[in-house]
């Protein structure tokens, strides 16, 4: 899964936001824009989550399936995490914006999604009665109306009504702590047999709920209700030593750890007509880590060994790789 790595173009910041999505064949490439299309159908399910994603069309198909998977085992509450492509960034510029510029980059991906939800799959027989070709159709009578839920925040809320009632869902992008109200609201009316799913959620910390000791009640109700959502897809950047490393995770698998490593871009010093090599990204997995599925006493004493605030400070991650594990992850490879 090499790719390649434009380093006249991207500054830092912009590789790390999406380098991963920027693919190549040979020595042609291409970068993928925001608006997708509803005809990236998935392949089978295990095929399409067990590879890394290089595309945001990868990153939506994988979503899509984990999302699939989670409701069919029960499951109806979902943090999803995805990589957002920079909106009108430029070499002088790379910010990729605030919440409001992030939820537009986020509302088409999430919105296909939705959509891919109500995807039926068929397998074609041969003349021996073989599988021979999988088609998938994706329901184009699925209804998909947007509505703003926070205007000083701007968070948006996605409704989809499905053909059959059962595969009605609402997203919600970019929830912050200020709008758990009205996610606990939503949550009512979606019921518990329908899909929620919140994307990129903004809390990171029990303090963004406000400090312990005013509404503490109130404030632990918000704190347990955002801590059932589980992360059925998630796929995020870290910088650990210097490297830049993106963790993975499809339902119902581990976390996975991918580390970044360039290849190629080599020319000789003596020789000023000769010709750089291009260079390559490619993303080795180098560990992973099964999912924590419930706040153990082993996880809230190891939690607040590692965080100095008074209330534990640390939200329920579920078991998601942190630095530490990550850096010994680095360091325990072959040729390190």
């Amino acid at each position: 899964m090499k790719i390649l790595l434009l380093t006249s173009c991207l500054s830092l910041s912009q590789l790390i936001a999406s380098n991963a999505f920027t693919t190549i064949h040979r020595h042609k490439s291409f970068q993928t824009s925001t608006a997708l299309s509803n005809d990236i159908t998935p392949p089978l399910g295990e095929m399409a989550t067990s590879r890394f994603p290089t595309s945001p069309e990868d990153q939506v198909r994988q979503a899509a399936i984990s999302i699939k998977n989670a409701s069919k085992d029960g499951i109806h509450r979902h943090a999803v995490r995805l990589l957002l492509p920079l909106i009108g960034a430029t070499e002088l510029d790379d910010w990729p914006g605030g919440a409001r510029q992030m939820m537009e980059a986020a509302s088409p991906l999430i919105n296909t999604v939705m959509m891919m939800q109500t995807q039926s799959q068929s397998i074609s027989k041969d003349e021996d009665g073989n599988d021979n070709e999988v088609s998938n159709s994706i329901s184009m009578k699925m209804k998909i109306a947007e509505s703003v839920i926070d205007e000083s925040d701007g968070v948006r809320a996605l409704f989809s009504q499905a053909p059959s009632p059962k595969d009605d869902c609402c997203s919600i992008l970019l929830p912050s702590a200020d709008t758990v109200d009205k996610l606990m609201e939503l949550d009512q009316q979606v019921g518990k047999e329908r899909n929620l799913i919140v994307v990129n959620s903004q809390w990171r910390r029990m303090t963004d709920f406000g400090m312990a000791f005013f509404g503490k009640d109130r404030r632990n109700d918000k704190i347990q209700f955002v801590e059932t959502f589980e992360p059925t897809f998630h796929c995020s950047n870290i910088m650990v030593e210097g490297d830049i490393v993106r963790v993975l995770r499809t339902y119902p698998g581990p976390w996975r750890v991918y580390l970044r490593v360039v290849e190629g871009g080599d020319a000789n010093p003596d020789d000023s007509a000769a010709e750089m090599t291009p260079m390559y990204v490619d993303w080795l997995e180098i560990g992973s880590k099964e999912l924590i599925m419930s706040k153990t006493k082993e996880w809230v004493k190891k939690a607040q060994a590692n965080d100095a605030d008074q209330d534990g400070g640390k939200l329920f991650d579920y078991g998601i790789p942190n630095y530490n594990e990550i850096t010994v992850m680095i360091t325990s490879r072959e040729g390190y």
